[in-house]
């Protein structure tokens, strides 16, 4: 998957249209990317994916690894699953455990684990100049993820692939 993955915050009470179908759960998110507020968003771009490998047991898989840290790209509940597009959704409970699990973590936990994804099928690049990136990409994104934790806020995930 190398689509760009971006995360979305948005207030509690809103994107009950999540539910609404796929339509309906892409022109939410549509809605978000136009307006496109950067305090309230965090880009992955492509590190998403090892992002995720990282944090679910080296592998892709929605239920690889365990919660709560397997939940911080492809967790939650998905709400479109298209070839074309991933969203997923978490609510302000689940942000919350996610963002205390990320808090706990350290670089070389995360630099042992980033290190052994070609064993577990990874292509992508892993030398130092690919882990730098990917961390820097982890430590925005757990930022964002404690932001919207001490703001009670819900997210989603995106990602086109």
């Amino acid at each position: 998957m190398g689509g760009l993955g971006v995360h979305f915050s948005f207030p509690a009470g809103q994107g009950g249209q999540l539910r609404d179908g796929d339509r309906a759960s892409l022109a939410f998110v549509e809605e978000l990317k136009e307006r496109w507020d950067t305090y309230y968003l965090q880009q992955t771009d492509k590190a998403w994916d090892p992002i995720h490998r990282c944090l679910a047991g080296g592998t892709l898989a929605w239920a690889g690894g365990d919660w709560p840290l397997n939940g911080a790209i492809l967790g939650g509940e998905p709400m479109y699953l298209g070839s074309d597009y991933i969203i997923m959704f978490l609510d302000d409970h689940d942000v919350a455990e996610i963002a205390d699990a990320l808090d706990e973590l350290t670089q070389p936990w995360f630099r042992d684990r980033f290190f052994a994804l070609p064993a577990h099928g990874y292509q992508g690049h892993t030398d130092e100049a690919a882990f730098d990136d990917t961390w820097h990409r982890f430590e925005l994104m757990r930022a964002f993820f404690r932001k919207t934790a001490d703001e009670g806020r819900p997210m989603v995930f995106t990602a086109d692939q």
